[in-house]
């Protein structure tokens, strides 16, 4: 299998990190292939614009969406969103791997989805969404830390919400909306608040995770 894993933290020694960093050698172990396009390092830019196409089109209005598709039509994506592209087609297994931040992804990581999974790329024009999605038959799951501790992800905790209600839009509004079927979460609760131990514990059960959802 192709693995690809978005990593959104700018600190390679951050827990964050080291989850990524267990993914790539349980996957490699089995003798399968694992990128790590790490945003942070790459200096990607999260805003959307005119730069992200070689050239546009000649319509009286410019808006962006009708830009990414006649980008996709023509060829003429920027080669930095057309290399991130190459390395999703090519992957069976996608995984997002960030620190959760108000309820949501950094900004870094939503800007590669708002350039990468362009309209007319990954959904509309000859591609369908959900079970007819361009990404049908692959799978995505979201590698995540948090600050607050796993208590406080319940209907009764403090943030009065569960951790599956916090990320519905990412699996239904990303995830499914271009065909991937999504596996369930791996979340590190309260990495930074927790001891070396527990820790070192986390990065066990997320190679066994990996092992039992995907090898």
């Amino acid at each position: 299998m192709n693995i690809l894993i978005i990593h959104a933290h700018e600190n390679p020694d951050s827990f964050c990190s080291a989850l990524a960093n267990t993914a790539t050698s349980t996957f490699e172990r089995e003798g399968h292939t694992v990128t790590i396009s790490d945003l942070y390092k790459k200096d990607f830019n999260p805003i959307g614009g005119k730069h992200d196409f070689k050239k546009t089109s000649d319509a009286s209005y410019y808006k962006y969406a009708s830009e990414q598709i006649h980008a996709h039509q023509n060829n003429l994506f920027s080669d930095e969103i057309r290399e991130e592209m190459e390395l999703l087609i090519k992957a069976d297994v996608l995984i997002f791997n960030f620190p959760l931040w108000w309820f949501g992804m950094p900004a870094i990581l939503k800007g590669w989805v708002d350039r990468v999974l362009a309209y007319g790329f990954a959904y509309g024009g000859e591609y369908g969404f959900y079970k007819e999605g361009r990404f049908k038959n692959k799978k995505a799951l979201l590698s995540i830390t948090t600050g607050s501790p796993a208590d406080f992800y319940s209907k009764n905790g403090a943030h009065k919400r569960t951790i599956t209600d916090i990320l519905k839009n990412i699996h239904q509004g990303i995830f499914n909306l271009i065909g991937f079927d999504v596996l369930p979460d791996f979340v590190a609760y309260g990495a930074s608040r927790i001891s070396d131990e527990d820790r070192k514990k986390i990065l066990e059960d997320y190679a066994s995770y990996i092992k039992k959802q995907l090898l």
